[in-house]
Parts: C-alpha cells; structure tokens; sequence
C-alpha cells in the first residue's frame, strides 16, 4: 500500500465518515486502535516506512465495508481476549 493511499482511505474512511474529533485527536486514536505510536502512522503516511500488510487489510476493510467500526473490532478483541482468560 503507499502512503497516499493510506492516507486517502483515513481522510475519507476514518475521519470523513466514522470521526467527528479533531484531525490531530483521529491520528492518535488510529495510531492507539493500531497499536502503534503516533510517529508510526505519520512515518507510513510521508512513506518514510512501509505500511505493513495487516495494516493494508484492516483500512480495505473499513473501507469496502463501512458497517465495520474499529469500536465493533475492539469489542470483538475484548471479548475473545475475556473469555480466553476464563
């Protein structure tokens, strides 16, 4: 994936149609929901580093299927991660 496709989908995936915050506050949640800090995610975005595949995958998804919110992910990965611990 480059840079300013990443880019493109966070404008229009993740700040255009999910967030309604401030752009600086999005790129620390994006950055908090991928695990990364938030040099991270601007190195990918000015292509200093490549974007990793899973990285890839998760914004595709996002934005071939806009009914999945990183908010349903998080549940889905606390509640596996819950009942692994039971």
């Amino acid at each position: 994936m480059t840079s300013e496709r990443l880019k493109r989908l966070i404008d229009e995936d993740c700040l255009r149609r999910r967030r309604r915050d401030s752009r600086a506050a999005s790129y620390r949640g994006i950055a908090r929901f991928l695990g990364v800090q938030p040099i991270t995610l601007r190195r990918w975005l000015r292509g200093e580093r490549p974007v990793p595949r899973h990285v890839e995958v998760i914004f595709e998804i996002f934005h071939r299927w806009p009914e999945v919110t990183s908010e349903a992910v998080d549940n889905l990965i606390r509640e596996r991660d819950e009942a692994s611990v039971t």
